[in-house]
C-alpha cells in the first residue's frame, strides 16, 4: 500500500468488482486471555491496481452498494459542470475504464485511519463531490466516510489513465473508525465515490478497494527490567486493536509463587514512534509506552514474577481489559554455581581473586561484590563492587543460565589494606544485591561463599643438597604464610634433633613456585642458595633441616618452622655376596660422613649371636660410585665410597649363618674410632639349602588332601584350602622329623586342632612342625636353639606331621590366615624342591 504510483502499475483494462485491489493488514487475535502473539504484523501489500466500473443511473445488484446508498439519476447540470471542468479536447472520452490504487492505509491515534490514494475515471464528469467510505464487511453495513475537500494533484496518473480529472484525482484523508470495528471486524472495505449529490448518495460512481483486515494481534515486549534506589524498574511497549476504545493502561506484578498479585501502577503512556513504524495498522501504538516502578518491599527475588500489561475501559482495570502476560522476568529456579579460579597472595603485597559467579538473579540484584570475610574473627574485612566479564567457557557448562557468558570476576586488593593473622580463615564471597551501597547488604541479595583457605599455608623443597669439606650446601625454596611480619629466614641443621649450624637467607625470586604455590603468601620471594657453615664429622646422627621465618633478626623468636625430611650419615649396601666352597667375594659402598678420617675398612664376620668369626682388611676401596653420589649426596665422599674384597674361605665361616659388618676406622687394627654398616643374615654353604623331613623317603608320593592349596580330596577344609604339606606315615614311614633348613627354634608349644608344634626361623621363613607329636617329650628340640638342616625336630607318634612355611614371623597372625589363599603360606614342595644341595 505504500510508494509512489508509477504508470507501469496502473491497469487500463474494465475489471469486475471480485477483481478489485486486493490488501491485508495483520492478522487475528484474542483479548482477555493469556494468549498473547508478540509478533510484528506484516504491512498491507498492495496487488494489482484492478478497477471496477460502476454504471451510472443504475440501481446495484450488490447487497454491498445498497448498504452503503441508492444510485441516483444523472444530472444534465453535472454534466454542464464536468464540462466546465476539463475540456473535452484535452482528455480520452472513449476511455470506459474505472481506475484506482490505494496508496496506503494507516491507523492513527483516536480509532482514526489516515488513507491515500486515487481514484479517475471518465464517470466522474459532472460528479463534483469525493468522498471516502469505511465499510464493515462483517455488519454489511457503512462504518464512516469523509469527503475529499483538498484534492491531491497527480500528474502521474493523468500521464497513464488521460481521462476526466485525472490529474486532480489523488486523496489523502482522515476517516474515523469506531473502536468496535477496530477490535472485531474482520475486514473493511473502502470506498471511493464521486456523486453529484453533496450527501454522496446518488448519482455516484464508486471504486471498491480490496478488502482490508486489520491486526487483531496482541504485540509487547518488556524492554528492560532493573532495579534502582531498591525499586523494580520496568519499562516496554503494548499495542493491540483489542483496547481499542480502552482508555486505561495498567502494569500489574504479580507473583506465581504464591499466585497472588504484589501491586499495580496506572501508566502514563510513553511515546513510542518505533512501535508505531512497525505496526502502522494499530490504533495508538505511537502511545503504546511505559515506564513504571515497584518497592521491593514486598517482592521477593526469589520467587517467579509476572508482569501483566493491561488495558481496560475502566480505571480500575478489573473488567473489560485485555492483558498481555510477559515472559516471566525471574522464574525462582536458580543454578547458582561459581568457582574461584584463582586465591593469589604470591607477591606478598596483594590479594588478586578471580572467578566466576554465574545465576540469572543478577539480572536484578544488578550490583556485584566481591567481599573478603574473615571467618575466625567472624567480621568483614574488605568490600569492593566489581565489573562482570565475559566468560564463554562458563556458557558453555551452563547453557541454561542466561548469564553465565558474562559471569566473570577479577579483582586485586591490597594486603595493607586487609591485615591478615596468621592462623585464621578467610573466605571469598560473591555477592549480587539490588542494592549498590556498602556491601549490598542493605538490599535483597544472593551470596556464594567459596572454600575457606586457611591462612597458615607453608611449603618447601630441597632441590639440592650437598655435604663439602666447608658445610652443607642447599638449594631450594621455602614459603609460608606465617612470613608476614617475620621477615628473617635462616636456615638450620640438625644432627640427632640438635642444632650444628645455621645461615640467615635473603630468599630469592622464584617465580615457579608462584605459580604453583600462588596461595602462599609471598611465595614469589622464596628462593635460597646458600652453605651452612659446619664441620661434616659433627653430623654422624640422623640429619635434618629447618626452614625458619623470625621476626628476630638472630632468628632465635617469634618464628615459624618447617622440618625437611631426614637424612642418614652413615649408609651403605652389601651389592654382592658371592660364597663357593673354596672362597667368598664382596663387593658394595660404605659411605659416612666419618669416612675422611678414617682411613682404614674392614670386614668383620658375626654369627647370629654376634660373635666375631672372622675379619679381613678391605684394601681395594675409594672406588668410584656416582650412584652413590646421586642418591646420597648430603653424606660427604659418597662418589668414593665403593669397595671389594675377595678371600680363600676359612674354615670358621664353613657352615655357618653369619652378618657381614663393614667397618670405617681409624686403626690399623679395626678395633679404634669406627663406624660400622652391617648385612642381613649370610648362609655360608652348608646352612643355606633344603631336605626333606624324612631323608630315606625323600619326596616320595602325596595324595590330593595333602598337597598344599586347593586339590581334590581337600574339600572338607574351608574354603577347601590346605596351608602346608602332610607327609604320611605311610607315605612316608621314617619315625624321626628332621630339620628341613638351618635356623633357631623360636618357639614350642600346644595348639587345639594342631597338637604340639615346633617353630623354626630362618632368617627369611618360619617354619611350622606340627600335628606330629602327641606330648612335649616328643620334641627334641628347646626355644633359642640353633639348628642345622637335618637336625631330628622330634619323634613322629601320630599319622602325619604337617609342615607348613610362611614369611611372616608373627605365628599368630600367620594362623588367621590358615584357610584364606592370600599368599600368607608358601607351598613347602615347591621350596624344598628348589631349595635341595646340587
Amino acid at each position: 500500500m505504500h510508494g509512489k504510483v508509477s504508470a507501469d502499475q496502473i491497469d487500463t483494462t474494465n475489471q469486475k468488482q471480485t477483481d478489485v485491489q486486493i490488501q491485508t493488514m495483520g492478522t487475528t487475535g484474542a483479548s482477555n486471555d493469556n494468549n498473547n502473539d508478540s509478533q510484528s504484523s506484516e504491512s498491507a501489500n498492495a496487488a494489482n491496481s484492478n478497477v471496477v466500473d460502476t454504471t451510472v443511473n443504475q440501481a446495484s445488484t450488490s447487497t454491498a452498494h445498497a448498504a452503503v446508498s441508492t444510485v441516483a439519476a444523472s444530472s444534465a447540470n453535472s454534466a454542464t459542470s464536468a464540462a466546465s471542468q476539463q475540456n473535452t479536447s484535452s482528455y480520452d472520452q472513449n476511455d470506459q475504464g474505472n481506475y484506482a490504487y490505494l496508496d496506503s492505509v494507516k491507523v492513527k491515534d483516536n480509532d482514526q485511519v489516515q488513507i491515500s490514494g486515487w481514484h479517475a475515471t471518465n464517470a466522474t464528469e459532472g460528479k463534483n463531490y469525493h468522498y471516502i467510505i469505511a465499510y464493515d464487511n462483517t455488519t454489511q453495513s457503512e462504518i464512516s466516510r469523509t469527503q475529499v475537500t483538498d484534492p491531491v494533484t497527480r500528474t502521474d496518473v493523468q500521464k497513464a489513465h488521460n481521462v476526466y480529472g485525472a490529474d486532480k484525482s489523488g486523496f489523502n484523508v482522515n476517516l474515523d473508525l469506531s473502536s468496535v470495528a477496530l477490535a472485531n471486524t474482520d475486514s473493511i472495505s473502502f470506498i471511493s465515490r464521486y456523486s453529484s449529490d453533496p450527501t454522496g448518495n446518488s448519482n455516484y460512481v464508486d471504486y471498491w478497494f480490496a478488502p482490508i483486515t486489520f491486526d487483531k494481534n496482541n504485540h509487547a515486549n518488556l524492554d528492560s527490567a532493573s532495579v534502582t534506589n531498591n525499586e523494580l524498574h520496568l519499562s516496554g511497549w503494548h499495542a493491540t486493536n483489542q483496547a481499542a476504545g480502552m482508555n486505561y493502561h495498567t502494569i500489574i506484578l504479580y507473583d506465581q509463587t504464591t499466585n497472588k498479585e504484589i501491586a499495580r501502577q496506572t501508566v502514563t503512556a510513553v511515546s513510542r514512534p518505533d512501535v508505531a513504524n512497525v505496526y502502522t495498522g494499530v490504533t495508538n501504538a505511537d502511545k503504546s509506552g511505559f515506564d513504571v516502578s515497584f518497592s521491593l518491599s514486598n517482592v521477593n527475588l526469589n520467587h517467579k514474577l509476572q508482569i501483566i500489561s493491561r488495558y481496560s475501559k475502566y480505571a480500575d482495570a478489573n473488567s473489560n481489559y485485555v492483558d498481555y502476560w510477559f515472559t516471566p522476568i525471574i522464574t525462582g529456579n536458580y543454578t547458582n554455581q561459581a568457582n574461584l579460579d584463582s586465591f593469589n597472595l604470591s607477591d606478598g603485597q596483594h590479594l588478586t581473586v578471580s572467578g566466576w559467579h554465574a545465576d540469572d538473579i543478577s539480572t536484578l540484584e544488578s550490583n556485584h561484590y566481591l567481599i573478603v570475610f574473615d571467618n575466625t574473627a567472624n567480621k568483614q574485612i574488605a568490600s569492593v563492587k566489581v565489573t562482570n566479564g565475559a566468560r564463554s567457557d562458563v556458557a558453555k557448562a551452563y547453557p541454561s543460565v542466561q548469564t553465565a557468558g558474562n559471569s566473570g570476576f577479577s579483582y586485586t586488593f591490597n594486603l595493607s589494606d586487609l591485615n591478615l593473622v596468621a592462623g585464621h580463615s578467610y573466605s571469598l564471597v560473591s555477592r549480587y544485591s539490588t542494592s549498590d551501597n556498602g556491601n549490598g547488604g542493605s538490599g535483597q541479595y544472593t551470596d556464594y561463599w567459596f572454600t575457606p583457605v586457611k591462612f597458615n599455608q607453608q611449603a618447601y623443597y630441597i632441590d639440592s643438597i650437598n655435604m663439602l669439606s666447608d658445610g652443607l650446601h642447599l638449594t631450594g625454596w621455602m614459603a609460608s604464610d606465617n612470613s608476614l611480619n617475620r621477615d628473617n629466614a635462616y636456615i638450620i641443621v640438625l644432627n640427632d634433633g640438635k642444632e650444628v649450624g645455621r645461615q640467615k637467607v635473603t630468599l630469592t625470586n622464584r617465580q615457579d613456585v608462584a605459580n604453583a604455590n600462588s596461595s602462599i603468601y609471598n611465595s614469589v620471594k622464596s628462593g635460597f642458595n646458600t652453605v651452612v657453615k659446619l664441620d661434616p664429622t659433627a653430623v654422624t646422627g640422623t640429619m635434618q633441616v629447618i626452614m625458619r621465618f623470625s621476626s628476630d633478626s638472630n632468628g632465635n623468636s617469634d618464628y615459624s618452622d618447617q622440618y625437611s625430611q631426614t637424612y642418614a650419615t652413615n649408609a651403605g649396601s652389601f651389592d654382592k655376596i658371592e660364597v663357593t666352597d673354596t672362597g667368598i667375594y664382596v663387593s658394595g659402598w660404605h659411605a659416612s660422613n666419618l669416612a675422611a678420617n678414617k682411613p682404614y675398612e674392614f670386614l668383620i664376620f658375626v654369627d647370629q649371636n654376634g660373635k666375631e668369626l672372622y675379619r679381613q682388611q678391605v684394601l681395594d676401596r675409594n672406588r668410584e660410585r656416582t650412584d652413590v653420589a646421586n642418591a646420597y649426596p648430603y653424606i660427604a665422599n659418597s662418589g668414593k665410597s665403593g669397595y671389594q674384597l675377595g678371600f680363600n674361605l676359612p674354615d670358621s665361616l664353613n657352615h655357618h649363618t653369619v652378618r657381614i659388618i663393614d667397618r670405617l676406622t681409624d686403626d690399623v687394627y679395626g678395633n679404634g674410632n669406627y663406624v660400622d654398616v652391617t648385612s642381613d643374615l649370610v648362609s655360608i654353604n652348608d646352612e643355606d639349602y633344603w631336605a626333606w623331613p624324612f631323608p630315606a623317603d625323600g619326596e616320595g608320593r602325596f595324595m590330593g588332601s595333602q598337597l598344599f592349596g586347593v586339590n581334590s580330596g581337600g574339600e572338607f577344609r574351608l574354603n577347601g584350602f590346605h596351608d602346608g604339606l602332610d607327609f604320611g606315615s605311610v607315605d612316608h614311614p621314617g619315625t624321626y622329623v628332621q630339620a628341613i633348613h638351618s635356623g633357631k627354634i623360636v618357639g614350642v608349644g600346644y595348639g587345639s586342632g594342631i597338637d604340639w608344634y615346633v617353630l623354626e626361623d630362618t632368617g627369611e621363613y618360619l617354619i611350622v612342625y606340627q600335628e606330629a607329636f602327641s606330648s612335649r617329650s616328643k620334641i627334641n628340640v628347646s626355644v633359642g636353639q640353633e639348628i642345622k638342616v637335618g637336625d631330628v625336630i622330634g619323634t613322629r607318634d601320630t599319622s602325619h606331621v604337617h609342615i607348613g612355611i610362611t614369611r611372616n614371623h608373627n605365628y599368630s597372625q600367620a594362623l588367621k590366615s590358615s584357610f584364606i589363599n592370600n599368599g600368607t603360606w608358601l607351598n613347602p614342595l615347591t621350596i624344598i624342591k628348589n631349595g635341595l644341595k646340587k
